[in-house]
């Protein structure tokens, strides 16, 4: 009777700390979503227009590419189209679906974890990455490709270990297909899909002696999977006739587009991002970098390749950010898993020693440094996670930036053109086209790539003239703020020399002046702009044709 009385009080108390574990994971996921509402209002910059407004054509059966036209992979705007048909084309329509891949991803890092080394680390990992996949650091509160890139790599990510440990050839299959929805969503997601190639490559390489057949078809289910999300896209746009135009803005010139920075230039990018990571998490960041060492020694990682394979996705994960060798803030939310998983290895490594020594101080030592990580993180951030406005979020991101002042200037359009109006932006803010719901008169929604040095910004200028002048739109609006250009000594000016004198040929007539300072912004329309001169050197010019 004791004996048995021991085994049921064993089973209750495994029960207890089974309860215990999801309960924490259930608090980690509450206050994600307390602080996130804060921010569902937050305006959408530049990149968020663009996939806002690329998302709007779609839910008006205008397929990508056609008339509008970037260089990222068309995942992310019909993911952007999925959640604004659910939660409305809205800027808290954007930010919900954010706030739903944020829970997902988060969700499916517990289970990775959890699967990988075990309960204590999976929730050390998931405070960690659950703070710094929110944070102010990498632009949280936006709804960067970056954001969604992830939830497809953990969520294929969790299944392919899961194949592996479980030794099932559905969940190869099923990984591949989940992970090859990552370059979807952006190019750089291309290497999570080749981290499982090589992990399954290297597995075989060793076990080819006594499982080569099983192996061979597991590596080939998973690479099928990895395929068809592309192939079935590639499809679709032929069957629309925009193939042509994404091959070309997809891969011909975004081939272009990542050499423009140099390696000496791409070392400064990395050092100034990193260095505000760095100084906001440096204990995260410390604790994360002594997980290489613990990487070799954890008792629990030595079945299953699992040191091989967390070693693996730290390599790609950081190799994601690398592209471009621009690394800006958000291109850092693809390495934050692997980070996070080493900071919970670390602090479970500890919990773990724990166990060999009797006063048990190791132990008090991990819940120590898993509380003051998280705690200093969070306070380093508090302005942000608890005060600040939605308006204020983005001023203090992208300081001179029109993206509040976007809310207004496509509200006026909206209320003073009719349905099939058509405007055109000169300077990169298309997230204009989305808050007026009107299109845009052409092609080129952004004029970074006008801008930059290759073979076809001169005729992208002559493009974009040729489309405004066969549309005519109704209103043209231009911003005369450098970010939103980013010219360069060698970049062409045929376009500068085109505007005065097709503004005045056609009659277009001064509507409203958008004066932006550092403190404050002047909005003139109609009437009250015959006696005002822009005083900032930020300004949007709106006009409008007459007749």
């Amino acid at each position: 009777m004791r004996k048995n009385s021991k085994v049921t009080i064993s089973i209750q108390k495994r029960k207890n700390y089974q309860y215990s574990i999801w309960i924490a994971l259930g608090f980690i996921l509450l206050m994600v979503i307390i602080i996130k509402i804060r921010s569902l209002g937050t305006p959408l910059e530049r990149d968020e227009g663009e996939f806002a407004y690329m998302g709007q054509l779609i839910l008006q059966g205008i397929p990508p590419y056609k008339i509008a036209y970037n260089m990222k992979f068309p995942g992310i705007y019909f993911i952007y189209a999925f959640f604004m048909s659910i939660f409305g084309q809205s800027v808290s329509g954007v930010h919900a679906g954010l706030l739903v891949s944020n829970i997902a991803s988060i969700y499916f890092l517990f289970l990775l974890v959890r699967k990988l080394i075990g309960d204590y680390a999976a929730i050390s990992a998931t405070v960690s990455f659950a703070v710094l996949l929110i944070s102010f650091s990498v632009y949280g509160f936006a709804a960067h490709a970056t954001q969604f890139v992830i939830f497809c790599a953990l969520a294929g990510t969790f299944i392919l270990f899961k194949a592996v440990s479980d030794n099932k050839l559905k969940y190869y299959f099923l990984s591949g297909i989940l992970l090859g929805f990552a370059p979807l969503m952006k190019q750089t997601g291309l290497f999570f899909p080749i981290f499982g190639w090589i992990f399954l490559s290297i597995i075989l390489y060793i076990k080819r002696k006594s499982y080569l057949k099983e192996y061979s078809i597991s590596l080939l289910l998973y690479s099928a999977g990895v395929i068809i999300p592309f192939s079935i896209l590639c499809i679709i746009l032929k069957m629309y006739g925009v193939f042509d135009k994404f091959w070309f803005w997809t891969i011909d010139y975004a081939m272009g587009f990542g050499n423009q920075v140099n390696l000496k230039d791409g070392l400064f990018n990395f050092m100034d991002t990193f260095g505000s990571l760095w100084h906001e998490f440096y204990f995260i960041w410390i604790i994360a970098l002594s997980g290489f060492g613990v990487l070799f020694i954890h008792p629990r990682l030595k079945k299953d390749f699992r040191s091989l394979f967390i070693l693996l996705f730290l390599i790609f994960s950081f190799l994601s950010i690398c592209p471009g060798l621009l690394f800006r803030p958000h291109y850092f939310v693809t390495l934050l898993p692997a980070v996070s998983i080493l900071f919970g290895l670390s602090i479970d490594y500890l919990w773990e020693m724990s166990k060999f020594n009797k006063r048990q101080i190791l132990k008090y030592i991990s819940c120590s440094l898993l509380i003051i990580s998280i705690t200093f993180g969070i306070i380093s951030q508090y302005d942000y996670f608890f005060i600040l406005s939605p308006t204020e979020i983005i001023k203090k991101a992208y300081n001179i930036n029109p993206f509040p002042e976007s809310v207004p200037i496509g509200e006026y359009i909206k209320a003073n053109s009719n349905d099939g109006d058509k405007i055109a932006i000169l300077g990169s803010e298309p997230q204009i086209c989305f808050y007026a719901n009107r299109h845009s008169a052409t092609g080129h929604i952004t004029t970074y790539a006008l801008m930059e040095n290759h073979k076809y910004n001169l005729l992208m200028q002559k493009e974009m003239i040729s489309d405004i002048e066969s549309a005519m739109p109704k209103y043209f609006i231009y911003v005369n703020i450098s970010t939103s250009w980013l010219m360069h000594d060698y970049s062409e000016n045929y376009i500068f020399n085109w505007v005065d004198p097709f503004l005045l040929k056609n009659k277009y007539q001064l509507k409203g002046i958008v004066d932006i300072f550092n403190d404050r912004t002047i909005y003139k329309w109609d009437s009250e702009v015959y006696n005002y001169e822009a005083k900032s050197p930020y300004h949007v010019l709106i006009f409008r044709r007459n007749g």
